[in-house]
């Protein structure tokens, strides 16, 4: 019995990690700007060097079809621990064609050596 814990809880982080969720909010205020009416923004978080699809196709395409205005990305895009540069880079270069991206780094970034080359490569 404890076996099939074990395993179903190691398969719920695996699926949870990879999992495609979106989520459509609709903000009403009325000191925005008239030109954000109908302004779309996709936020990507904790992504941690995750492929959604072989090359993150699936979320690139899911992204396409939303017809954004931007991206947003807020921390801990790569995984300090088991980092994969290229991912990031190959997400990111097919990204800026779909919508204006805006990245802010997280804690995983900030313990890289590498995060220059990262930064450099996203601007």
């Amino acid at each position: 019995m404890i076996l099939l814990v074990i395993v179903a809880l190691i398969l719920w982080v695996v699926w949870s990690n990879t999992a495609l969720r979106v989520n459509n909010y609709t903000v009403l205020e009325t000191s925005l700007p008239e030109s954000f009416c109908g302004y779309r923004i996709a936020h990507i978080s904790d992504f941690h060097n995750a492929q959604i699809g072989k090359d993150n196709e699936k979320l690139l395409r899911t992204l396409e079809a939303s017809k954004l205005n931007m991206i947003a990305i807020t921390g801990d895009f790569i995984d300090s621990y088991h980092t994969n540069l290229e991912i990031a880079l190959k997400f990111i270069r097919k990204a800026v064609k779909i919508a204006p991206c805006y990245y802010v780094p997280g804690n995983h970034e900030s313990r890289l050596d590498i995060y220059r080359e990262l930064k450099s490569e996203m601007e």
